[in-house]
């Protein structure tokens, strides 16, 4: 599929979709109707009045969450320290840094560089940390490209992103596409790898 390609980009939102399946069995889990039904409702009742935290608290309170926990890099230590002064308003918070547990990069067989240290990034131990705090749903912010992907796999509870690290466009990724020479560049410029 191509939806991006789609010239009738309305038509699923408007019940008439090009591609139709039984979906609705995915939602057979009793956990994954409540986050369903309750993610539609903070949507419906909030939608462009509250931003993303804001949403995140009223979620995690009609959820039933106790204690929530934040894996965050630790280049955002102060916005984690920010957003954990409001979500400590409401739940119990535990939170963990990137760099946890201080592994150096040689001994996780990594790269290292001027650039970013000798000591390695460990989403693996962040996730299995947060799980022996107790938290019952788990917040992301700005975890590495590849590393939050390694989180979200071994988190054994949800996990909500609070923001994506993005280093040139200060954490808002979609500054490449709503600034059109920034866009164009990009688009004309081979990503090497």
């Amino acid at each position: 599929m191509r939806c991006d390609l789609c010239k009738t980009a309305n038509s699923c939102q408007d019940g008439k979709p090009c591609v139709t399946k039984d979906s609705l069995p995915l939602y057979r889990d009793e956990m994954d109707q409540k986050v369903l039904e309750i993610a539609a409702a903070v949507e419906s009742e909030f939608y462009a009045d509250y931003n993303r935290i804001q949403e995140i608290v009223v979620f995690a309170k009609r959820m039933g969450y106790k204690k929530l926990g934040l894996a965050f890099c630790v280049a955002l230590n102060e916005e984690a320290a920010k957003a954990c002064e409001v979500f400590s308003q409401y739940f119990e918070i535990a939170s963990v840094c990137c760099k946890v547990c201080g592994i150096a990069k040689t001994d996780m067989r990594v790269p290292s560089s001027d650039r970013v240290g000798d000591y390695g990034c460990n989403p693996i131990e962040q996730a299995r940390i947060l799980e022996e705090s107790g938290a019952e749903l788990n917040l992301l912010l700005g975890l590495c490209v590849g590393h939050d992907a390694l989180f979200i796999k071994h988190s054994k509870n949800y996990v909500v992103p609070v923001a994506v690290k993005d280093r040139v466009t200060g954490h808002n990724p979609l500054a490449a596409i709503y600034a059109s020479a920034v866009f164009k560049k990009m688009k004309n410029t081979k990503i090497s790898d």
